[in-house]
């Protein structure tokens, strides 16, 4: 019977500059996960601004339900060519202050989730990453003419720096790539944690730039990097004007978007009016259904009022 066949191929080069940096790994996976483009925009922005090394390419081609993730193709002339394909790529990156740190980006993996989870794990322990962060999109009932309301969750009571205490209990939901990698590195007793970014969920996976620009200064604040997240602060504000514009266009929207701030702003000062668990679980499950049904159709993601 053959071996199974590599999940990665590494890059030979660099690798020695990162002895003994103990660098903080960021995952920025576009799936499930993913609402309002939020990992794409960090990866686009820190692909931009910080000087960067491929270390590990992943084989997508083992990855990857290609029933559910089609490759796009373009047609002219008279004849489809192959767009770029999507990679998954881990990085070596360095900050404005000098500092290495690690970012996985590209396609969430969608098969041999336990395989992917191991090679990490390894990858991790021989690079020493002394703190894996994952970045979540969360659509939720929040208006975009608020500010990005953003939460932290860990094994380590220390790494919870905007605790999710507004309500109490349990709740489970379907497992993103990212946080069953979290779950793992928790029972593994590693340094993990997870950021959520609440993003109006009328916006589905078209682009919320804010919550790209509060994820950055939350990544900052959790890992001590200095991402420049100022320089995103110009494109938030267009992308603010483009939703306002089309919220304006449809029907109910800007009625929609008045009653999601009235139930913010008295959020922001009644905790215990916050969502419950039930209600958390059931918007996520919503959303990772709605997912589902656009990859399956194909369909393209619009601002609903």
């Amino acid at each position: 019977m053959s071996a199974s066949p590599p999940l990665y191929r590494l890059n030979p080069d660099g690798w020695a500059d990162l002895d003994g940096k103990r660098p903080v790994l960021v995952l920025l996976l576009d799936g499930a996960g993913s609402a309002g483009q939020l990992q794409p925009l960090v990866a686009e922005h820190l692909l931009e601004h910080c000087p960067h090394r491929p270390l590990v390419r992943f084989d997508l081609d083992l990855l990857t339900q290609y029933a559910d993730r089609r490759p796009m193709l373009d047609f002219e002339d008279g004849h489809f060519t192959r767009t770029p394909s999507a990679e998954l790529v881990l990085y070596a990156m360095t900050d404005a202050a000098g500092e290495t740190f690690l970012a996985l980006v590209g396609p969430e993996p969608m098969l041999l989730w336990e395989r992917a989870v191991a090679a990490i794990v390894e990858l991790g322990a021989g690079l020493g990453v002394r703190l894996t962060v994952d970045l979540s999109g969360l659509p939720m009932r929040v208006p975009h003419t608020r500010p990005p309301q953003v939460f932290t969750h860990s094994p380590d009571p220390e790494l919870v720096l905007r605790p999710w205490d507004a309500f109490r209990g349990a709740l489970t939901v379907p497992a993103t790539f990212g946080a069953y990698l979290e779950a793992v590195l928790g029972e593994k007793g590693e340094r993990t944690m997870g950021i959520d970014v609440c993003v109006p969920y009328y916006l589905g996976k078209s682009e919320h730039v804010a919550s790209a620009l509060a994820a950055l200064e939350a990544i900052q604040a959790s890992c001590g990097l200095n991402l420049l997240p100022g320089r995103l602060e110009e494109r938030a504000q267009a992308n603010r004007a483009d939703i306002d514009e089309q919220v304006a266009a449809t029907e109910n929207g800007p009625a929609v978007v008045s009653i999601l701030e009235s139930n913010y702003d008295e959020f922001r000062t009644l905790v215990g009016d916050l969502p419950s668990a039930d209600e958390l679980a059931a918007e996520f499950e919503r959303f990772l259904a709605e997912h589902d049904r656009r990859r399956d159709t194909g369909d393209g993601d619009t601002p609903e009022g």
